[in-house]
């Protein structure tokens, strides 16, 4: 039986002639391993500041990196609801080849509230994987020659959460969310012979439940604050079945088996960042560590994986509260990241990085705003007959603050 993972491993097939369609969040040749492109859970904070977040407490946008900082929104803003738009033009290059493709859609649906004075919660709809790729290649196969091998995967794992953040002690805070992630995912590898045509077919349907922590400690000095934040996540287990079929010229189904089930285990992780804070500037960095070696997919048995480090940083300028335009209002943003990627693909290691600026222009007498992003993020190599992805995302998130919970006054 030919596996999914055997073609690509090797590593010459991603620099033979292909096609991507666009399908979801991400569209990448790389989504074919594991569970696809793992999304992080953000809001647009921290997506224009290059994600980072752990260390980040500020008094009026939403920062589910920590969710320790649910608690430092102030009064008297009582409810915040964000949603955010994307769209995303992807290009790749081999040594011979080059596509480009784009794509669009939500972001992340983000909801904050607040119980009382230390306690104050947080829920949302966002991302968490995305597998969307097509590569349609000719190989050999026995005595035949140009045997046409179609390798496409698309779907997508949501996560639904809730988090709570819990001010302990003064300057302390600790927190945690809980994430239903669910939706499914689904690999086919398809041979077309002269009357006939096998595929293979990987698929994942999750209904699992994951836990993540975090926590935040806040050293005020006379003017500037410098807040230490830690962040943890246990990781999460999927399962998968495996099924083959052939058919016939006319599409008929001649036999079909259930092949084994699958596995795929996503490992801890666990972070610290630090956040220097002004009356109106952010200066913070975040520091990730993600135990890679201990992962597994039971369909892909031959990846060699590696710990990574990702380093993000980013400045924050809150805008002037007394000035005299309404551009002097505008908050701006920008950060970077870096990290390794976690497989090494027939003995090549290569990092992935990106950029991001913001500004979020105020509306509705300053309490509301719309939040304007771009990012540019880098992923892959031409080396070894591997592909390089670069990607560049325009996205546009609507904050709408005290939208319940404030009566208002008319004269």
């Amino acid at each position: 039986m030919l596996r999914l993972t055997q073609v690509f491993i090797a590593g010459t097939i991603l620099c033979a002639p292909f096609t991507l369609q666009a399908q979801n969040i991400f569209n990448s040749p790389y989504s074919v391993y594991g569970i696809g492109m793992i999304n992080n859970r953000t809001s647009s904070m921290n997506r224009s500041m290059g994600g980072v977040g752990i260390g980040i407490q500020d008094d009026f946008n939403l920062n589910p990196v920590n969710p320790a900082s649910y608690g430092a929104i102030s009064s008297p803003i009582t409810h915040v609801y964000e949603i955010g738009l994307y769209v995303e033009s992807n290009r790749y290059r081999s040594v011979q080849n080059t596509d480009s493709k784009s794509t669009g859609g939500i972001n992340n649906i983000n909801y904050w509230f607040k119980f009382s004075k230390w306690w104050a919660a947080s829920a949302g709809l966002a991302p968490f994987s995305s597998v969307g790729y097509k590569i349609t290649t000719p190989r050999a196969l026995g005595a035949s020659s140009d045997v046409n091998y179609t390798y496409s995967g698309s779907g997508n794992l949501n996560q639904l959460y809730m988090g709570n953040a819990f001010n302990i002690v003064k300057n302390l805070s600790l927190g945690v969310n809980i994430a239903y992630i669910f939706g499914s995912t689904t690999k086919s590898e398809n041979i077309d012979l002269a009357t006939q045509s096998l595929t293979y077919q990987n698929q994942i349907v999750a209904r699992k439940v994951n836990v993540d922590f975090g926590a935040q400690y806040r050293f005020n000095f006379k003017k500037r604050a410098l807040v230490v934040g830690v962040v943890y996540d246990d990781g999460v287990t999927f399962h998968g079945k495996q099924r083959g079929s052939l058919y016939d010229a006319n599409a008929d189904t001649l036999t079909s088996s259930a092949g084994k089930k699958l596995t795929y285990k996503i490992p801890m992780s666990a972070g610290i960042g630090l956040g220097l804070h002004s009356r109106l500037s952010v200066i913070a960095a975040d520091l990730k560590y993600t135990k890679w070696t201990s992962a597994s997919f039971s369909d892909q048995n031959g990846l060699v994986f590696q710990d990574t480090w990702k380093l993000s940083a980013g400045y924050l300028y809150k805008g002037n509260p007394n000035a005299e335009n309404y551009f002097g209002l505008a908050s701006l943003r920008a950060g970077f990241y870096v990290q390794q990627y976690q497989l090494k693909l027939d003995g090549t290691s290569f990092p992935s990085w990106g950029l991001s600026a913001g500004v979020s222009l105020p509306v509705f007498d300053g309490k509301s705003a719309v939040n304007l992003t771009y990012s540019y993020d880098r992923l892959g190599t031409t080396s070894n007959s591997l592909i390089l992805q670069n990607s560049q995302k325009i996205m546009i998130d609507v904050v709408i603050r005290d939208l319940w919970g404030i009566k208002r006054k008319f004269d």
